[in-house]
C-alpha cells in the first residue's frame, strides 16, 4: 500500500469532522500555499496566502511584548460571537502549518473553537515532529523574503477574490 502524503493524510482527518464542525476548515503551509480546504473555489489561494502574512505580522507584533514566548503557544481569533476566523499554528513533519476555521452564523462559538482545538491536537498527534521528522523529510531551512522580486501590480493580483 502506498504511504500517504501530508495533504491526504489531512485530507483523511479533517473531511469526517467537517459536518459536525460546520465551519470552512484550511490548512496551509507557513509560505501561504494551501495544503487543504474545504472549500475550493476563488478565495483558496488569497485565504492561506493572508492567513500566512497576518499569522507572520502578528508574531513580529508579539516579540515586542515578549521575544521569548514560543509561538505554537498562540492562537489567532477575530470573530464576534457569530462569525470570525480562527487560526492555530500546527507542527507537521518538523515543519510549521496554519489550522483554520472561517465560521458564520454560528450558534455557540465557544463550542467551534473547542472543536478546532481537537482537531489541532490530533493533527499533531498524526505527525511525528522535531529535528529527526523534519530530516527525515528532506527538510530545507528557507532563508530570505517569500516574495524578493514581486511588482505591486503582481501582489495586488495575488491577493485579488481571483487569486493569480
Amino acid at each position: 500500500m502506498k504511504p500517504m502524503n501530508v495533504s491526504e493524510k489531512i485530507k483523511q482527518i479533517l473531511d469526517p469532522k467537517l459536518p459536525l464542525i460546520r465551519a470552512r476548515l484550511f490548512v496551509a503551509r507557513e509560505d501561504g500555499i494551501t495544503v487543504y480546504d474545504s472549500v475550493q473555489n476563488k478565495t483558496t489561494t488569497s485565504v492561506s496566502a493572508l492567513v500566512s502574512g497576518v499569522w507572520q505580522a502578528s508574531e513580529a507584533l508579539m516579540g515586542l511584548v515578549n521575544p521569548n514566548q514560543d509561538p505554537l503557544e498562540f492562537r489567532l481569533g477575530f470573530d464576534t460571537s457569530s462569525q470570525g476566523i480562527y487560526l492555530f499554528p500546527i507542527t507537521i513533519s518538523g515543519k510549521r502549518y496554519f489550522l483554520g476555521a472561517i465560521y458564520k452564523d454560528c450558534v455557540n462559538p465557544g463550542q467551534l473553537k473547542r472543536q478546532v482545538g481537537s482537531v489541532k491536537d490530533e493533527l499533531n498527534r498524526s505527525f511525528p515532529s522535531g529535528p529527526a521528522a523534519a530530516a527525515s523529510e528532506g527538510a530545507s531551512v528557507r532563508e530570505g523574503f517569500l516574495f524578493k522580486d514581486i511588482t505591486d501590480d503582481e501582489m495586488d493580483r495575488l491577493f485579488a477574490l481571483g487569486g493569480i
